[in-house]
């Protein structure tokens, strides 16, 4: 995952308006041991209730680099945050971003107003040379008959957003995570590397033929037998 940091400047518009509070080495140490107390610790937890207030409702907190999705706080309360203790809660809790942070992939945990996010309208785009290739239905557990109906504008809206940001993608070939709002525009989640570990999702496979233009890939409606049928062991 690229760091939100190293794209939002250039796509904010396309994204959540976002506040990034900054850590000190010493702070970083903080996060990265999971200490749940202390002067550092309180100093954080300060920054972060000082920002919540200019964020409309319940925040989201993350790392810049990835989200405390480990932790059993944030499973419990969905990612929402209304307090600078529950926030540094859920950061502490997640291996991930203490790994993070302990391996200096970021210096950053990041807030952003919460947004309850329906399974439905999450995609997965693939970018080669700038260009999008191919989206992926994003939640593999289910087939969504609705979206058959609107493959295609899907597929076009994605196409557009592609060739309108294109010169301020951080990389040529990279993997964008799309929320499609009811208003019918994408907001960007976040941005991956290209290839492994980057999960292709409905595309299968990286070891592919990527020049080739693969549409909108969803989960299809599962076969009825119908008639007598017999299985045999």
């Amino acid at each position: 995952m690229y760091r939100v940091s190293d794209w939002y400047t250039s796509l904010a518009c396309f994204t959540f308006p976002t506040v990034f509070i900054h850590l000190s080495p010493e702070e970083i140490e903080t996060v990265a041991t999971g200490t749940t107390n202390g002067p550092d610790v309180t100093r954080i937890q300060e920054r972060i209730s000082r920002a919540l207030p200019h964020i409309r409702g319940s925040a989201f907190i993350h790392a810049d680099v990835c989200t405390p999705t480990d932790s059993a706080t944030f499973k419990e309360h969905k990612g929402a945050i209304r307090s600078g203790e529950r926030g540094w809660t859920m950061l502490v809790e997640s291996d991930k971003v203490k790994g993070a942070f302990a391996e200096g992939l970021t210096e950053r945990i990041c807030l952003h107003s919460y947004r309850r996010m329906e399974p439905i309208r999450e995609f997965r785009a693939f970018v080669r040379n700038r260009k999008i290739v191919a989206m992926s239905q994003m939640k593999l557990n289910r087939h969504y008959g609705r979206l058959n109906g609107r493959r295609e504008e899907i597929w076009t809206k994605g196409q557009r957003l592609i060739v309108e940001i294109a010169n301020k993608l951080p990389a040529d070939d990279l993997v964008i995570d799309l929320y499609l709002t009811s208003a019918g525009d994408y907001m960007i989640i976040d941005m991956n590397l290209w290839g492994e570990p980057t999960d292709p999702l409905l595309l299968r496979t990286w070891d592919r033929d990527w020049s080739e233009e693969l549409g909108l890939k969803l989960i299809e409606k599962p076969t009825k037998l119908g008639g007598e049928v017999q299985v045999s062991f």
